[in-house]
């Protein structure tokens, strides 16, 4: 497959003018629709500028490559834009940016597809071709010094392989007169992984760019591609044995622990494509440091990597937090209540609950350290269980396990030549949970169990008016910014207190149903204004959105609200946190509790006051939805669009990330 089987020159415009980063990608989405690619031009466009906002994809030099995976996508296709003084699209130099293209993916991508997009994002790292296509006259010439390019390209990769198959050959025959030279043809000075969130582009850019300087400085590399269409020139275990040094250039997790005991450079995948030559010369210096488990990645701040370890932990407790509180839930209901299947459910769910403290303490300690970990974590979550620390003494012994074992790990990797493996199966746990335990026994259980008994007696003995309060603050940040600080900390808050009282349901099962409220209310309220209230007032789309809205509003699937967020979303933002704040208020107010940390409207009939929350659901979707509906006043619906009252409400419309 070429480069033009994707770009049709209906999809190319030169010299456009456009203001802003908004209307840029508007421009774009309406190009890559001219050929056909896609059903749903506005689905598409919202998942763009959903992926803009983990991050630019303006890579520098002048060139952006906005993209998306998305179900708005019918095939696969481009669209390339030049822009006339170029246009501020937030580009990691700086820079203005002057030629795009946009990449439209289905969400089923096929690997042909992804094939032609990693040869355009390699020809893009050549400045003489990004030059010639901005300097293109016609689209014609544009389509043609594309399609030269690419038929370079192509033939290149066609005579490496050859070369490559020859060198095979050549090694096979000559194998038992020399095999240390077969050997020296398959060696690499470096090997290298990249990797970024959609792996649409910056893999393969940062994978080009790091061979063509490879190859520039006379250095032998062979690098990793983790795209989209998963891992395109695997790296062998002789390769990284044999390799100097390894550069990870990545913005998400790679499988790591073969790399363990090489020399390594671990950045994002921007790095990659910026600073190629820097990383190389970096990984081969002989103070490049050597990677051993439970290494960090060196370009995260403290903050950020406490937050990823606790959320790492918190990802394998909630499939366990869930079954326990459902079966214990179930057992207590009045029909089963006594029964021998009662008390069954009820044991299993009793053992479960018991567990939970460990496994949040393990995989905390195995976030940081890997598994030489998970023996300290175990013994923290029991030490925080035995001392009556709760959640509080949970997570501070989770971070010491995983500490101690990573100061274990370096130190054996000073001392110890290798990882003898009866130091790793016996010592590693043994010193990692005598630590925990001296360290969470004299410093963390006593101020922990403090922290953890205050927090649960506020709940239950606090005055309505502060529970109110508590519970409209922690809903409201749920729908504050879908997939932002806000909702992930107020549910993070909610599951965590969750888990301080399961298998009973005691003041974190509040807080965690007041929480659930706030996540399921925006798109029950959208839906309501949408489907019955002011149907006049949403467009078509807007209308044919209520249902499936609704259902995952019901769901507790907040990003069911998003398709009413694509206009005046700043308004419609403050409707979803009036809806929430009113439910989580109620649901404090009267005391209703829930037994698991998602499940929605499923687990209704185990909640704590199941009528009581009920009414809390209906009563904040309702206040949402005449929020949404006064809100939306001054905006007509016309011709499938809703306009906005005001240009201040255009230069807002930028959608919001969600849960």
């Amino acid at each position: 497959m070429r480069i033009l089987d994707l770009l049709d020159i209906n999809s190319v415009q030169l010299q456009a003018e456009v203001p802003d980063k908004i209307s840029a990608v508007s421009r774009l989405v309406d190009l890559a629709d001219r050929s056909g690619c896609l059903r749903d031009k506005k689905k598409f466009k919202q998942d763009v500028l959903l992926r803009e906002e983990q991050g630019s994809t303006g890579f520098g030099e002048g060139v952006a490559i906005p993209h998306a995976k998305s179900d708005g996508v019918n095939r696969p296709g481009l669209a390339a834009m030049t822009v006339r003084g170029g246009v501020d699209f937030a580009a990691v130099d700086g820079q203005k940016v002057e030629l795009f293209f946009l990449i439209a993916s289905p969400q089923l991508a096929s690997d042909a597809h992804l094939d032609v997009l990693a040869r355009l994002s390699a020809l893009l790292i050549d400045p003489d071709f990004r030059t010639s296509l901005k300097a293109a006259h016609s689209r014609e010439e544009f389509i043609g010094i594309i399609d030269k390019a690419d038929q370079a390209e192509q033939e290149r990769e066609q005579s490496l392989r050859q070369q490559e198959q020859e060198q095979s050959v050549h090694a096979e025959e000559n194998a038992p007169q020399s095999e240390a030279a077969a050997a020296d043809i398959q060696r690499y000075q470096l090997v290298a992984v990249t990797a970024c969130p959609a792996g649409l582009s910056h893999t393969y850019m940062a994978a080009e760019a790091l061979e063509h300087e490879a190859h520039r400085l006379g250095i032998t590399i062979k690098v990793e591609a983790d795209g989209a269409a998963g891992n395109r020139n695997r790296l062998l275990p002789e390769d990284i044995a044999q390799a100097d040094a390894v550069i990870v250039a990545a913005d998400r997790a790679v499988e790591m622990d073969r790399f363990i005991g090489k020399r390594m450079v671990r950045v994002g995948v921007g790095e990659g494509v910026h600073h190629a030559a820097a990383l190389i010369k970096r990984a081969l210096s002989p103070k490049c440091p050597v990677y051993q488990a439970g290494g960090m990645l060196e370009t995260s701040s403290v903050p950020m990597r406490l937050y990823r370890h606790l959320m790492s932990g918190l990802t394998y407790l909630l499939p366990v937090a869930a079954t326990a509180g459902i079966l214990s839930a179930t057992a207590r209901l009045e029909w089963l209540r006594g029964s021998e299947i009662g008390l069954f459910l009820d044991t299993i769910g009793y053992s479960l609950g018991t567990l939970l403290f460990p496994i949040l303490s393990a995989f905390i300690a195995f976030s940081i350290a890997g598994r030489t970990a998970l023996v300290a974590g175990f013994t923290g979550g029991v030490m925080a269980d035995m001392a009556g620390a709760g959640v509080v003494g949970a997570v501070l012994n989770g971070f010491i396990g995983g500490g101690a074992a990573f100061v274990l790990t370096r130190l054996a990797s000073r001392f110890l030549k290798g990882h003898d493996a009866m130091f790793a199966l016996l010592v590693y746990p043994l010193l990692g949970a005598t630590l925990t335990t001296l360290l969470a026994q004299f410093v963390t259980s006593l101020p922990a169990a403090f922290i953890d008994n205050w927090v649960e007696n506020f709940i239950l003995t606090a005055p309505l008016p502060v529970l109110a309060l508590v519970g409209a603050v922690l809903a409201g940040m749920m729908s504050a910014d879908m997939g932002g600080p806000f909702n992930k900390t107020a549910y993070a808050t909610g599951v965590l207190l969750l888990a301080d009282c399961l298998p009973e349901n005691g003041a974190g099962s509040m807080v965690m149903a007041a929480v659930m409220a706030g996540g399921m209310v925006p798109p029950l309220a959208a839906a309501l204004a949408a489907g019955v209230l002011a149907r006049s007032r949403f467009d078509a789309r807007e209308r044919r959105q209520a249902l499936p809205a609704a259902l995952k509003g019901l769901m507790f699937i907040t990003e069911g609200v998003l398709p009413y967020l694509s206009v005046s979303p700043w308004r419609m933002r403050l409707a979803c946190i009036a809806g929430s704040a009113c439910a989580g208020a109620l649901s404090m107010l009267l005391r209703c509790a829930v037994c698991a940390p998602h499940g929605g409207i499923f687990i209704l009939p185990l909640a704590g006051n199941p009528l009581g929350y009920a009414l809390a659901l209906a009563a904040g979707t309702l206040v949402g939805a005449v929020c949404f509906v006064l809100l939306r006043s001054g905006m007509q619906a016309s011709d499938g669009l809703v306009a906005p009252a005001s240009k201040g409400d255009v230069a807002a419309a930028t959608p919001l990330q969600n849960v």
